[in-house]
């Protein structure tokens, strides 16, 4: 027995969901090359000689080494911060090639700070400068998130490091819009206050939907994400995610899907399936085992066995008219009847033959 769901009562919503995941690479836990998480440094050279293989000039240690998924890979901390630094912060200052205003008029002095979602502070200053966002100097520190963690971007606002390579403990946040600060100077960096040193200002940049976040600061963050064991790190972030729910309303009309295909309402429990003598001429009773429940009593298992037959008769209490069979499950299928869901109901249905029924069937993919 089959219906038709019409596109009136089909409905597909979707649900953004998050995930939070952590990696660690502190004291005796690290779980950063199971998580495919790469923490790399770059640092800026002159390199005048692009073909030098070494890439030593301008840095002390250019060639460094992560271990991802069980394997090892190496990296030059010159090409780290190079390409960095192109793809994040080419254009991210003022002047650059693109804040001519017969170009990019976007990018004029007086409103380049839209692309960071920060107005102008008293006097003129721009809180983008105050707060040093989106500035690269000569070095950067880079934890690479694989996109089968962070999903279709890492969640703004979620980004948490608890780095313990200093003699304090440091914990660096995001503020939704892609800089990160150090979280021991909140009120600062959010009011664009600093002290008399100058902390409270941005410490890198994260770039969302690539899983990448940059720490830029030359000073007391240098060594964030770059340590093991008692000088580690931890990372926390949330994955984004869409699932879709699916709501198909089945409706049941009155004096419909009245029948029952349960053989139980068959004539002495005949069923629908011809079982002829010769399926039992092993001795096994093999079509017994593979459909068993179906006409019980006339199975014979002798070799002689006369087998049984079925019958489109209906046992007399199926006509009466206080009959209705109960619905238990609901099944959708496509175009060419081929099962692609299957709902329960919590309790059996009554069909009562003068009441139309309607079922309402969810589920996420």
């Amino acid at each position: 027995m089959y219906g038709t769901i019409t596109q009136d009562d089909c409905r597909i919503t979707p649900i953004t969901v998050h995930k939070r995941f952590t990696a660690q690479k502190y004291d005796t836990v690290d779980n950063t090359s199971y998580l495919g998480v790469m923490a790399l440094k770059g640092v800026s050279g002159s390199a005048s000689d692009f073909h030098n293989t070494d890439f030593t000039e301008g840095n002390t240690t250019p060639l460094n080494t992560f271990v991802s998924g069980g394997r090892s890979f190496t990296f030059y901390q010159w090409c780290v911060y190079n390409q960095v630094k192109q793809n994040f912060f080419n254009f991210a200052r003022f002047p650059n090639t693109h804040n001519s205003t017969a170009v990019m008029p976007q990018y004029t002095l007086s409103n380049y700070h839209r692309p960071w979602g920060r107005g102008l502070s008293t006097g003129g200053i721009k809180h983008c400068d105050i707060l040093g966002l989106r500035q690269i100097h000569d070095m950067v520190n880079v934890v690479s998130i694989p996109q089968r963690l962070y999903g279709e971007g890492i969640r703004t606002g979620s980004i948490e490091i608890t780095d313990y390579s200093t003699d304090g403990v440091i914990t660096i946040k995001d503020d939704g819009r892609g800089n990160l600060y150090d979280a021991n100077f909140e009120t600062n960096y959010i009011s664009a206050s600093l002290d008399g040193n100058g902390s409270g200002s941005a410490v890198g940049t994260v770039s969302y939907g690539t899983g990448m976040i940059m720490i830029t600061d030359t000073g007391s963050y240098t060594t964030v994400t770059q340590g093991t064991g008692s000088n580690g790190w931890k990372v926390k972030f949330d994955s984004t995610k869409t699932i879709y729910e699916h709501e198909y309303t089945v409706i049941i009309p009155e004096n419909q899907f009245n029948g029952s295909t349960n053989v139980s309402v068959t004539k002495e429990r005949s069923g629908s399936i011809d079982v002829p003598s010769t399926v039992f001429s092993d001795g096994n009773n093999t079509l017994r085992q593979i459909l068993p429940g179906a006409a019980e009593s006339q199975y014979d298992g002798n070799i002689d066995g006369g087998g049984y037959s079925s019958t489109p008769d209906m046992e007399p209490f199926t006509t009466h008219s206080f009959f209705a069979p109960y619905v238990t499950t609901v099944g959708l299928y496509n175009d060419v009847n081929d099962l692609l869901a299957i709902a329960k109901v919590s309790r059996p249905v009554r069909n009562d033959p003068e009441l139309a029924l309607s079922f309402v069937v969810r589920f996420d993919i």
